[in-house]
């Protein structure tokens, strides 16, 4: 199944795995003819997924009709497939099935397709046994030589390594007796084994829960372990938080159907002479009269299942040369803005690049394929000297400029999902020393650069010199209302306003910037499709605002064209038909509302609940 027979073993970049990251890392090199060799020690691609998950479902969406034409939109809402730039007959995920969280079967599948449609120079059957780094001086400047052994094969040399191992190995807690209960990876899908049984389940992540709600309906009862409160995709928008698809069991909690979650540190866990399992934990207890900490015991469990998650490198494949370093306990490793390790010339890719984004995709295909894409064009640029492909409009046209911009935000599916400004597209404006104030068109350039990591860019001198930069995001504001809930935000921001700073939907952000230094910033205003270049509903008869916003916002800092542009919802004669201004009387009544609701909360948070200890500990 092998793309390659080649006998070749020193290359330019060397992929350790061959899981979604390593394969879309191949397709992007061989299309740049870059000289790279991907080891992989499975007999074919995304060998992770044919056992997990577990349960063999899917959180990663499916969504194929999206009402919008544009395979760019569309790829917003396609969270499996890889990039390929074939524009006729892609290969596409969303062509296998139409279920919206599908198996995980078809991925393995679609992989496999993906290496033989397009070619990819994949060695399998081919397990890393260990790395070692050498510093190798070039003139006055150092460069790396990775030696990588593999089991009984050849040993391979190479200037850069990306490691695309995914999920490495099992982040086990460290508490006294874990090796006595079942694991994630190992644990029994046989429901019989479960039915009318005492089940605690270590974790509160999708791992866990995706194992709580398999067993949920036969169990007799559930009991959630985790030191942490459960963090919810809906409330954080990462993806990797609890998802709704999984959270059966914390619905079954809330309806009083006997499974339950508890927020606790376990400490240790032993086996009684019944055979049942007893643990041990912490739990600390702030609303208690006096607050304290409590240890408690729990009896009688049948069975115990750790689901903590995975650590995104193994320790194991490093000699003493090259340790990458790691952070939270080991289950990440230390990246900086362009994923590269602590270790010169090595770089991350796949799930473990979430390393630096807790706020975005990067830990699912749908976020870390544009990260990698990314990222091939910045090892070109570092290692090969190419410059960073670039639009180029020039002469400079107002109109032109920003109406394909306007278009381009509304449709650009990275910067979509690498939102919370993970992911930018800059604009270097370079104007004529003769440009008069008002010209339609002037001689000058406008370079557009696509998808580059945000703290990276800010680093370099190429930016921090520009005497005119523009970086362009896709963010919601959110974090600007931390007491309100997810179900809570069904209207929009003040359309009247040109700067939306204060909505919760998803937008295109504009920050200008004159030699490093932010100068302005433009909130564009979001919908519901995350678009600028329609109509919101019926009656929106102003849907060129999005351009005129920025229009102005173009001419302010370059003088070229016009400005003035008007950028309310409304145009003037449809706001009397449209719109009702509430009188001071209604204004009064929602104050009051909202009051009444603030000290509601209020009240809530100051009371003391207390618990009986006994029943704690007995449940």
């Amino acid at each position: 199944m092998a793309n390659t027979t080649q006998m070749k073993t020193d290359y330019e970049y060397l992929i350790v795995g061959a899981g979604p990251s390593g394969v879309q890392m191949a397709y992007f090199m061989e299309k740049n003819k870059m000289d790279y060799l991907v080891l992989e020690r499975a007999d074919g691609p995304g060998s992770f997924y044919r056992k997990y998950p577990r349960h063999r479902t899917l959180i990663s969406i499916n969504k194929k009709y999206n009402c919008f034409p544009e395979p760019e939109f569309n790829f917003r809402h396609d969270w499996n497939s890889l990039i390929n730039d074939e524009e006729l007959n892609p290969l596409l995920f969303t062509n296998y099935t139409e279920e919206l969280f599908p198996k995980a079967d078809l991925l393995v599948t679609y992989l496999e397709d993906f290496c033989k449609k397009y070619k990819t120079n994949i060695r399998y059957n081919t397990e890393v046994k260990i790395i070692h780094r050498d510093e190798v001086m070039d003139g006055q400047n150092s460069t790396s030589r990775f030696t990588v052994k593999t089991e009984n094969g050849p040993t391979f040399t190479s200037r850069v390594l990306l490691m695309a191992t995914g999920p490495a190995m099992p982040h086990d807690p460290k508490i006294e007796g874990l090796e006595l209960v079942d694991s994630y990876q190992d644990h029994s899908l046989d429901l019989e084994e479960y039915k009318n049984k005492k089940v605690c389940i270590l974790g509160g992540g999708n791992s866990a829960f995706e194992v709580a709600d398999h067993i949920a309906g036969v169990a007799g009862l559930i009991h959630m372990f985790n030191r942490h409160p459960v963090k919810f995709a809906w409330d954080t928008h990462f993806v990797g938080h609890l998802r709704a698809v999984n959270n059966n069991v914390l619905d079954m909690y809330h309806l009083k159907s006997l499974h339950a979650l508890r927020k606790c540190d376990a400490t240790r866990i032993w086996k009684t002479d019944d055979g049942k399992f007893s643990i041990e934990y912490d739990m600390h207890l702030p609303n208690w009269d006096p607050p304290g900490t409590g240890r408690f015991v729990t009896n009688g469990y049948d069975k115990i299942i750790n689901c903590t998650g995975w650590r995104f490198l193994n320790p194991a494949l490093f000699d003493e040369t090259c340790q990458p370093s790691t952070h939270t306990d080991g289950k990440y490793p230390v990246l900086d803005e362009h994923w590269q390790t602590t270790i010169k010339d090595m770089y991350f890719i796949g799930t473990p690049m979430q390393s630096r984004d807790r706020r975005a995709a990067s830990g699912f295909i749908h976020g870390f394929r544009y990260n990698v894409r990314s990222l091939c064009h910045m090892l070109r640029n570092t290692y090969n000297g190419i410059a960073l492909p670039a639009k180029v409009f020039s002469p400079i046209d107002q109109e032109e400029v920003c109406r394909w911009i306007v278009k381009h935000v509304s449709v650009v599916s990275a910067l979509y999902q690498l939102g919370q400004g993970f992911l930018c597209d800059v604009v270097l404006i370079k104007v004529d020393k003769d440009t008069k104030t008002g010209e339609e068109k002037c001689a000058g350039k406008v370079e557009y650069i696509r998808e580059l990591p945000q703290a990276w860019v800010r680093q370099q001198s190429w930016f921090q010199d520009a005497p005119l930069a523009v970086l362009i995001s896709i963010e919601d504001t959110i974090a600007k209302y931390p007491e309100l809930k997810a179900t809570e935000f069904f209207t929009p921001g003040d359309a009247n306003v040109t700067n939306c700073k204060c909505s919760p939907f998803p937008q295109a952000v504009f920050r200008v910037f004159k030699e490093g230094k932010l100068v302005d910033d433009l909130f564009i205003g979001g919908s519901l499709v995350v678009r600028a270049d329609t109509r919101n509903f019926d009656g929106d008869t102003n849907p060129e605002r999005y351009v005129n916003k920025v229009k102005n916002l173009f001419h302010r800092h370059t003088g070229i064209g016009k400005g003035g542009f008007y950028e309310q919802l409304f145009t003037p004669d449809m706001w009397p038909k449209v719109y009702r201004p509430w009188s001071q009387e209604e204004i009064e009544e929602q104050r009051k509302t909202e009051m009444a609701k603030a000290d509601k909360k209020y009240e809530c948070s100051m009371s003391v609940v207390r618990y009986n200890q006994v029943d704690i500990a007995d449940m």
